[in-house]
């Protein structure tokens, strides 16, 4: 499956799935997730299976780009642990790995310090960043796809599939309402 265009095709892109809380989806080699309210445990460990599956048909790797929306509650301490705990069984298959968090002031500040500080104590051996625009993380990713010869893709395609992500995150929070 090659996404050489430069648009954005919604068939392209497979909702795994979504709730009040977030949504996931796959885009080419990509796991792509929005947290819009809690990061729940079970959500976020079916994160691992995800990307798992995702790695059996991507041999050569994968990209997993995650947005906190502002305004998001913090995990709890069990889903942090799990978090650390997934992220360190992440470093075969993902070749690189950012979370957005869109934002400035203070809250913005700690979000990113804490997740530099899960860098410093995971140590994962894949690039990885925390940015503070999806453009900026979008152009990252894509740039990192290409040393590596891993799925092309273009910044627009994968700008449009986390907008499409964006509004599915929206959409399943309306209707669970």
């Amino acid at each position: 499956m090659e996404f050489a265009g430069t648009l954005f095709d919604p068939s392209e892109l497979r909702i795994l799935e979504s709730d009040r809380n977030h949504a996931k989806a796959v885009f080419a080699n990509m796991l792509l997730a929005v947290w819009r309210k809690e990061t729940t445990f079970e959500a976020f460990r079916r994160m691992e299976a995800a990307t798992t599956e995702l790695a059996r048909t991507h041999p050569g790797g994968i990209g997993v780009m995650q947005i906190i929306e502002q305004g998001a509650i913090p995990p709890d301490n069990a889903t942090k642990r799990e978090f650390l705990r997934v992220f360190a069984a992440l470093d075969q298959p993902v070749k690189h790995y950012s979370v957005v968090h869109e934002g400035t002031g203070f809250s913005a500040a700690i979000f990113r310090a804490v997740m530099l500080g899960i860098y410093t104590y995971v140590r994962p051996k894949f690039p990885h960043m925390a940015f503070d625009s999806l453009a900026k993380a979008v152009a990252w990713h894509v740039q990192q796809q290409t040393p590596s010869r891993q799925t092309p893709i273009t910044e627009v395609a994968l700008l449009g599939a986390m907008q499409a992500l964006r509004r599915e995150a929206v959409r399943a929070g309306t209707e669970s309402r």
